[in-house]
């Protein structure tokens, strides 16, 4: 995974996947009030609840592109419908890497599937318990450079 990162094959497009489940959808009930000189951004305490929404996102490591797309559930047909999302917009000449964790919907049969109609897909999964971004940042300190 560090190595897609650092150092991506010719005609690859490498996305890194992150979700965010059951953000809370909330209106406020009165507009931000801007900021002036001397006074900071003021935001209202009460707002109306919409439930939750959940959103999905690819990280392109060679453009900074993101690809995101928001989904009323986080279930593993949502997540093959952000792989379409990502294959809609992706050069259809190019291989296409994607990293992602250890979710139990990312592996589920509908995606596996997907990824079978799919050959220029292919899914890399972080160790369990472990953040992607972790790792890369073990790596670039580990060859001398510094990440925040």
């Amino acid at each position: 995974m560090v190595g897609l990162c650092l150092a991506r094959p010719a005609n690859t497009a490498v996305f890194e996947v992150g979700e965010n489940p059951q953000i809370r959808a909330l209106e406020r009930t009165a507009p931000v009030l801007p900021m002036v000189p001397g006074t900071p951004e003021r935001r209202g305490f009460d707002y109306v609840r919409h439930g939750t929404v959940d959103l999905f996102a690819a990280l392109g490591t060679a453009t900074g592109k993101v690809i995101g797309k928001l989904s009323a559930q986080h279930r593993a047909v949502d997540f093959r419908d952000f792989l379409d999302e990502i294959d809609r917009q992706t050069d259809p000449g190019l291989a296409v890497h994607v990293i992602c964790d250890n979710l139990s919907a990312h592996k589920a049969p509908v995606v596996h599937r997907w990824l079978l109609a799919h050959p220029r897909f292919g899914l890399h999964f972080t160790p369990t318990y472990s953040s992607w971004i972790n790792q890369v940042r073990a790596v670039v300190r580990g060859a001398g450079t510094t990440l925040p």
